[in-house]
C-alpha cells in the first residue's frame, strides 16, 4: 500500500518570523498553512511597528535561502546604519554603525515582502488562536503526533490533523503553552511610541540630529530613541522605568487622554537637554505603549540548579510541537530580535530538510511524525543557548540604557571615541 500524502504544517501566527519559516517550506513544495490572527494583509494600528536592521548572518542569510535577496536589496536602507548615543544632557556623544553591513527596512516592508513571496491562499486571516488541546482519540500518554491537537481560534472555528504545528504567535503564544508555563514576566520598562511627521516643528532638528539612521539618548530611569522611517518620518520611542499601569486607563500617562500623557511626559523630561526634551513635547500621536517583558533566561538552562527549581516551569517536549521567535524566546529589545527570530525559521527548516531526506512524500505518517521530532529536538539543542545569550544581552543592555552614565559605559566597552 503506498503511503498517504503528508498533511500541511500549520504555522501559528503571520509575522517575519512565521512568514519566512513559510516561504521556505514554499520553495521546498512542502504543504502549509499560516493562520493569522489579522483581518487582512493591510496595516492596523498593532502593527505601527518600526525599522529593522538585518544582519548578515540573520535575517539576510534567512531571506537569501528564501530565494528573495535581490526584493529585499531594493528596500533595504544602506545609508540608514548609524546610530548617534548621548546622554540626557546631549554630552558624551558617539556615533557608531557607519557602513555596516545591517541595512535597515520597514517592519511592515518585511511583512508584506514575505507575504507577497507565498501564494495569497496560504495565508488564513481573522484566525486568532484561543487554544489548544488534544483529541479525545488520544490514549492515556496523550498525543503521539501533531495530529493528536486541536487548535480552537476565536472564531469559533477548529482546525485539527496537521503534519507540524508551529507557533510563531508572540510573547503571549498559545502554542508555547504546550511546552512550558512559564510566561513573560513585565521588565519594570515601557516605551511609548510618538512620531515626528515631515510637517512637524521637530523635523528639521530630526533630520539633522539623526539623518537617515537611529539615535537613543540615555539617563536615570528614562531613554529617547528616534528613528528614520522609509517614508522619512520618525519615530519617537519615550522609554520608561515604571509600573505596567502607567499608560493604562487612570495610569499617569493615560494614552486614551493625550493631554495627561503629555504632561505627564513632558514632566518626565523636564530636566532633559532642550533638544531632547522638544522631541518629546512635539511628539504626534496617538501614542502607543509598548510594555517590554522577557521570560525567564534559565528556562533555557538544561539541567542546571534553576531547572531543579524550576520543576514543571522547565521546557519539555509536546509531540509534533514547535515554537519559533518571541514566542520561543521573547526578550526586550538589544537590536536582534527580528534577527533571532528569523534564524529560528531557517534553523528548523533546514534541520526538517536534512531529516526527511530524499523521501518526501515518501515516509509514512509514523515515520515523518518520527523525523519531525529528530528535527525539532536538533532545531531546539541550538536554539536554547542562543536563547539564554540574547535574554542575557537584553539585560545587559538595559542595564547601560537607563542609566545617566550608559553612554559612558558603552564608550568604555566598545572602546568608541567621542564625536
Amino acid at each position: 500500500m503506498a503511503p498517504s500524502k503528508p498533511a500541511p504544517i500549520a504555522i501559528v501566527g503571520g509575522g517575519p518570523c512565521g512568514l519566512t519559516f513559510a516561504r521556505l517550506l514554499e520553495r521546498a513544495g512542502i504543504d502549509y498553512t499560516v493562520f493569522e490572527r489579522d483581518k487582512g494583509p493591510e496595516a492596523t494600528t498593532r502593527f505601527q511597528g518600526g525599522t529593522l536592521d538585518l544582519t548578515v548572518e540573520g535575517g539576510q542569510a534567512a531571506l537569501k535561502l528564501a530565494g528573495l535577496s535581490s526584493d529585499f536589496e531594493r528596500l533595504a536602507r544602506r545609508d540608514a546604519t548609524t546610530i548617534l548615543m548621548q546622554d540626557s544632557q546631549g554630552q558624551h556623544r558617539i556615533s557608531a554603525g557607519e557602513g555596516n553591513d545591517r541595512p535597515e527596512i520597514d517592519r511592515l516592508q518585511l511583512r508584506r515582502l514575505l507575504l507577497d513571496s507565498i501564494p495569497a491562499h496560504r495565508v488564513r486571516w481573522g484566525k486568532g488562536l484561543g487554544s489548544i488541546e488534544r483529541g479525545t482519540s488520544c490514549g492515556d500518554d496523550g498525543p503521539a503526533s501533531a495530529a493528536d491537537w486541536i487548535l480552537h481560534f476565536n472564531d469559533g472555528s477548529s482546525e485539527s490533523g496537521f503534519r507540524l504545528i508551529v507557533g510563531s504567535d508572540g510573547a503571549w503564544s498559545k502554542v508555547r503553552q504546550l511546552i512550558t508555563p512559564a510566561k513573560p514576566q513585565y521588565s519594570g520598562k515601557m516605551f511609548i511610541e510618538g512620531r515626528i511627521s515631515q510637517e512637524n516643528p521637530q523635523y528639521g532638528a530630526a533630520l539633522e540630529m539623526v539623518g537617515a539612521g537611529n539615535s537613543v539618548a540615555m539617563g536615570a530611569g528614562l531613554a529617547l530613541c528616534v528613528q528614520q522611517m522609509s517614508d522619512r518620518s520618525y519615530r519617537v520611542y519615550m522609554g520608561v522605568e515604571t509600573p505596567e499601569t502607567f499608560t493604562q486607563p487612570g495610569g499617569e500617562a493615560d494614552v486614551n487622554d493625550m493631554a495627561k500623557a503629555r504632561e505627564t511626559m513632558n514632566r518626565l523630561y523636564a530636566n532633559w537637554a532642550p533638544h531632547l526634551r522638544a522631541f518629546v513635547a512635539d511628539a504626534e500621536g496617538p501614542w502607543r505603549p509598548w510594555p517590554l517583558y522577557r521570560l525567564d533566561k534559565d528556562l533555557f538552562l538544561a539541567g542546571s540548579l534553576r531547572h531543579r527549581e524550576m520543576g514543571e516551569k522547565f521546557w519539555t517536549r509536546a509531540p509534533g510541537v514547535v515554537v519559533l521567535g518571541d514566542a520561543a524566546h521573547v526578550t526586550t529589545p538589544n537590536g536582534e530580535g527580528v534577527n533571532h527570530a528569523m534564524v529560528d525559521s531557517m534553523m528548523l527548516f533546514e534541520h526538517i530538510m536534512t531529516e526527511l531526506g530524499d523521501s518526501g512524500d515518501g515516509h509514512n505518517a509514523q515515520d515523518d511524525a518520527a523525523a519531525l521530532e529528530r528535527a525539532i529536538v536538533a532545531y531546539e539543542a541550538g536554539m536554547r543557548p542562543r536563547a539564554y545569550e540574547s535574554i542575557l544581552d537584553s539585560l545587559n543592555f538595559e542595564n547601560m540604557m537607563y542609566k545617566e552614565d550608559g553612554v559612558l559605559q558603552i564608550m568604555k566597552m566598545f572602546g568608541e571615541g567621542k564625536e
